[in-house]
């Protein structure tokens, strides 16, 4: 039997952001804001266990409005297209109903886009799904969504990509990685919201790619890409298949990829220049980050 390619499913997800209390600030004082991570249940048939900011599916109603058009890009501000309103508001309301966020102040306007990303096409369930930044001064307690969501935390950048132990979807771990150069609250307030202004959102559909010690996904930046994307459009239902090693193919091929998934199950992340108005180029500063496999 063929197989059969994905269907897209429309989503929309919220990167919470809070300002620590003034004076304070977490890793090694590194960082004064944290980043809210949702770890979903274990009885979840996607991504059970993993880190992930609050976000789910666009209900059948919102699909349904007059106003939805699925998303190939998020045009830039300072006001957001109609189009974009569903979105921003399945973002708000899968936030409230997964962390228990309440703050009536807090309209669609203050969410500012951050990433827009599409599963790779070799894969059987596939989501477009916006990211949008949320910036909380302060917050009230929260309570994670009974049956779905089974613990939340709040991590700052480091705290998420150093910590091997943690089980992290690919959108979080790279979306993290844009948020490094950004070591204050303000600073990384008064940036998203410039960039926002400045630059579109470019959907981002990463590009697996299997080797004989393991997968990579390929992502736009990364200097392969393009050949890469031109070569899954010949055969989108499977991922692409080099007869090398990981390490074969960056020392004989000269293909830079953001992340390199070794046989010994380790994530090299590396930075590669500039997307869509994010400085990934500065991630490399830090030095290459090791965090276990996480696909199977």
């Amino acid at each position: 039997m063929a197989k059969r390619i994905g269907v897209i499913r429309q989503s929309a997800s919220c990167i919470l952001i809070n300002k620590l209390p003034t004076g304070q600030r977490c890793s090694k004082g590194i960082f004064d804001y944290r980043v809210l991570f949702v770890k979903r249940s274990q009885n979840m048939k996607s991504w059970p266990g993993a880190l992930v900011f609050p976000g789910g599916n666009l209900d059948k109603e919102e699909m349904t409005s007059e106003s939805f058009t699925p998303l190939s890009s998020l045009p830039r501000g300072p006001t957001p297209c109609s189009r974009e309103l569903v979105y921003r508001r399945a973002a708000l309301r899968e936030l409230q109903e997964e962390t228990s966020y309440t703050n009536n102040s807090v309209t669609t306007a203050d969410l500012v886009p951050w990433s827009l990303w599409q599963t790779p096409v070799a894969l059987p369930v596939r989501f477009n799904s916006p990211m949008f930044a949320l910036f909380a001064p302060s917050t009230t307690p929260l309570q994670p969504q009974e049956g779905e969501i089974e613990s939340l935390h709040w991590l700052s950048p480091l705290e998420l990509i150093s910590n091997p132990e943690l089980t992290v979807a690919p959108p979080q771990i790279t979306d993290s990685l844009k948020l490094f150069p950004h070591q204050t609250f303000s600073g990384l307030k008064e940036f998203a919201v410039h960039r926002y202004r400045d630059h579109t959102t470019h959907q981002c559909t990463p590009v697996l790619v299997r080797f004989n010690d393991g997968m990579t996904a390929i992502f736009p930046g990364d200097s392969f890409y393009e050949e890469a994307t031109r070569l899954q459009l010949a055969d989108l239902k499977r991922p692409l298949e080099f007869d090398c090693s990981t390490t074969e193919n960056e020392e004989n091929q000269g293909v830079l990829m953001r992340s390199v998934l070794s046989k010994s199950g380790e994530r090299v992340f590396r930075g590669t220049g500039d997307w869509d108005g994010h400085p990934m180029r500065k991630v490399v500063d830090l030095g290459s980050i090791k965090i276990k496999q996480l696909e199977k």
